[in-house]
């Protein structure tokens, strides 16, 4: 992604604006194109990288206005889907209809009330955008788990608030959120929870993601959930965690159970991908050991070798989570594969088909 190509479909959009006119409908007044320099004031060039990987790929663009983030990314090559609702849209969705149609466009546009208990058009993205819409819903843990879900990475933006309307501060570890009312936020009742800092980063863990770019833009001192000119939106890119979504899977994984959380068999193994770090060093592994397991099997030993590496084995022996974190000498690559093995493991019967390894809640690099 270039600023050359970016200018590119500005100039493109505002002519198609130009001809289409502004009779029949208003056009969204902001411009949506300027979240891209947004984010390459908080993370410099860092997050292109998503971008430049997501082209080709297949983009969900929730909330998406008159769809020129959406133009942008199928000018890169990539799968779009556009997404909003016509009740909150500012202008009923026409406009972003009428420059699929002067453009000859083959972005998909799709109704989806993020309100209700909503289904998105597939089952799986590479990419969500989803760039100041997380205020304005109701239910916005529901939201964010059923994006993890259905997505590996979101770009995400959203106002938090450091100090309660009446300016007392938000105590900065505490996981906070303040229920706007109706007429208390620019007089719009569209506006609903603003977080803190502390209360976003707890909303995003409890839904499936793990932060892997954070930073803000606007008053970092005294933003309020309520003043327009005490305003603060974080900008962060989000990994999913759910059912291991974040590492590619290779053998041994049975399939995910309700809570995200992943079976394996005796032997496993993962490709994990670095997006924005190079040269981790560490790998964090997080398991569940089932007490009839441990009843059945007695302790288990688990070894563990990284991109060819053999580090040091972990035994279980006690019920419950396990955190796992073994260094290993960092090659700089873009990705590691991760293999591993258990002494034993339970055996197929008449109540389970499967060969049962253990738990697997969470992978990941640092």
């Amino acid at each position: 992604m270039t600023p050359a190509q970016v200018d590119d479909i500005r100039q493109r959009l505002r002519l198609a604006r130009r001809s289409i006119g502004d009779k029949a409908f208003e056009w969204y007044p902001y411009d949506s194109l300027a979240n891209l320099i947004n984010l390459e004031r908080v993370f410099g060039s860092r997050y292109k990288s998503a971008l430049d990987s997501a082209s080709g790929k297949t983009i969900a663009d929730i909330g998406c206005g008159d769809g020129d983030l959406a133009f942008f990314l199928e000018s890169l090559g990539c799968t779009v889907d556009a997404i909003d609702f016509p009740d909150s849209n500012h202008n009923r969705m026409l406009a972003i209809r009428a420059l699929k149609r002067y453009l000859g466009s083959n972005i998909n546009i799709a109704e989806v009330d993020l309100d209700t208990q909503f289904r998105l058009p597939r089952t799986h993205y590479d990419l969500a955008l989803f760039l100041g819409i997380l205020y304005h819903l109701k239910n916005p843990l529901y939201a964010m788990e059923t994006l993890a879900k259905h997505t590996r990475y979101c770009i995400l933006s959203t106002r938090v608030a450091r100090r309660f309307p009446d300016g007392r501060l938000i105590p900065p570890d505490q996981p906070i959120a303040y229920l706007v009312g109706e007429d208390e936020l620019n007089h719009d009742p569209g506006n609903f929870w603003i977080f803190s800092h502390a209360g976003l980063k707890r909303l995003f863990e409890r839904s499936y993601w793990k932060v892997l770019e954070y930073a803000s833009l606007g008053d970092i001192i005294n933003s309020t959930p309520v003043d327009v000119d005490k305003d603060e939106r974080v900008f962060c890119l989000l990994e999913s965690r759910y059912g291991l979504a974040n590492i590619d899977l290779l053998h041994g994984w049975h399939h995910r159970e309700s809570e995200g959380t992943r079976w394996t068999t005796r032997q496993f193994s993962a490709r994990i991908n670095l997006v924005t770090k190079a040269g981790p060093d560490r790998l964090r592994l997080r398991v569940y050991v089932p007490t009839e397991h441990l009843e059945r099997l007695g302790p288990l030993r688990l070894d563990i070798n990284i991109d060819g590496e053999t580090v040091a084995p972990v035994v279980l022996d006690t019920p419950g989570h396990h955190d796992v974190v073994r260094r290993f000498r960092s090659h700089g690559h873009r990705s590691l594969i991760a293999l591993f093995r258990l002494d034993k493991a339970l055996p197929p019967d008449d109540h389970d088909t499967r060969e049962l390894g253990i738990v697997v809640v969470s992978m990941d690099c640092e």
